[in-house]
């Protein structure tokens, strides 16, 4: 193998497969980049099992072949080299890696076998990379870190009635995000991906309304935008019935600007650090009261809203209501609840982001 490739385009190729690279160092080969060199085209690909990633690069090809070099070490390396052009190539079982100056040898690795790629070949969707970005970012945080369930630590991508929707839940919270954008090419499926890979894959978009199309495989789902085939193993199971607590009706329904309640809720939760404690919200006469008592002190601010139905209060935890008003962009906000009763949180003009929270016993 003997090639030569511009510097910033190896860059930016190692940046996007390094994310499947495994930090496992029992089974040396799924930490390392596969290089295959070939008709003026450098390949590289990564394979933990969990995910897998390969993009292709143009570059000068001499002599081609393919070897798999550690993905750390080749990483770090490759950032750290001259801003010139790059000459890779195989001499006596190492990677001989020089630009300008500067001389590297790295040692291949071999004895394993490199996994094969992942086939998936049933279309499902097409959208652009920024509208899966935008469902990403607004589903992820929903999900839990708990090992002992799995399904929870995933996010539903579901095509149901020629709609996009994802859907991610802690059992505390759920977020549901129906693409604004985008065709289904299927009647009605669902998939469960791992909240980790499915931020890895937002890491690997370019933002530049790229188009991406998804397939389908066995228990995999495989993301194809540009020159680069993202791949994510499914999670096993069956996800919960959300439909039976998105679409209920509380009493109460109040609409606030939204940069005021994220600020409120900040300084109320300075005030609760300590203790994690939640905060109250008490509706009356179009005055939203919003406060919070631990053993820091307490905080306790009004602000005016618009007003549907009875008084009503109920305690909720603010790191989970920042965290949805985080995410939207709307400037105002929808909140209706009913004492004990799931609440639910949304743009007051857009029912495409739909966030329902439990509230906490005080």
């Amino acid at each position: 193998m003997h090639f030569v490739i511009k510097g910033s385009d190896l860059i930016t190729s190692v940046a996007i497969v390094e994310r499947a690279v495994s930090t496992n160092d029992q089974t040396p080969i799924l930490g390392g980049i596969h290089l295959l060199a070939d008709e003026n085209v450098l390949t590289l690909t990564a394979n933990n099992l969990q995910m897998a990633v390969c993009t292709k690069v143009l570059c000068n090809v001499m002599q081609p072949g393919e070897h798999v070099v550690s993905g750390k070490l080749f990483s770090e390396l490759v950032r750290k080299l001259p801003p010139e052009e790059v000459t890779l190539e195989w001499i006596d079982g190492q990677i001989i890696i020089g630009a300008g100056k500067a001389r590297f040898s790295l040692n291949t690795i071999t004895g394993d076998e490199f996994p094969e790629y992942p086939l998936c070949e049933e279309r499902v969707i097409s959208l652009t990379d920024y509208e899966l970005l935008r469902l990403i970012r607004n589903s992820t945080f929903a999900t839990s870190n708990d090992d002992h369930q799995p399904i929870f630590q995933g996010v539903l991508m579901e095509i149901r009635d020629n709609q996009i929707n994802f859907v991610a839940t802690d059992s505390n919270r759920l977020s549901f995000v129906q693409a604004e954008t985008g065709d289904a090419h299927i009647d009605e499926e669902s998939f469960i991906i791992p909240k980790e890979n499915l931020i890895e894959l937002g890491r690997c978009l370019p933002g530049n309304e790229t188009m991406v199309n998804v397939f389908a495989g066995k228990n995999q789902l495989a993301f194809r935008f540009g020159d680069t085939v993202f791949t994510t193993r499914l999670i096993d199971g069956r996800f919960p019935n959300y439909q039976s607590v998105l679409f209920t009706q509380q009493k109460t329904r109040l609409t606030i600007g939204r940069t005021s309640l994220i600020q409120a809720l900040e300084r109320a939760a300075i005030v609760g650090r300590v203790d994690n404690a939640p905060v109250l919200l008490q509706v009356k006469e179009n005055i939203l009261e919003i406060g919070t008592t631990s053993s820091l002190g307490k905080s306790q601010e009004q602000y005016s809203v618009k007003q549907e139905g009875p008084p009503e209060q109920a305690a909720y935890s603010p790191r989970f209501m920042l965290d949805m008003l985080k995410t939207m962009s709307a400037d105002e906000v929808e909140f209706r609840f009913e004492g004990s009763r799931q609440a639910l949180m949304k743009a007051a003009d857009d029912d495409r982001h739909l966030y329902i929270l439990m509230p906490i016993r005080i």
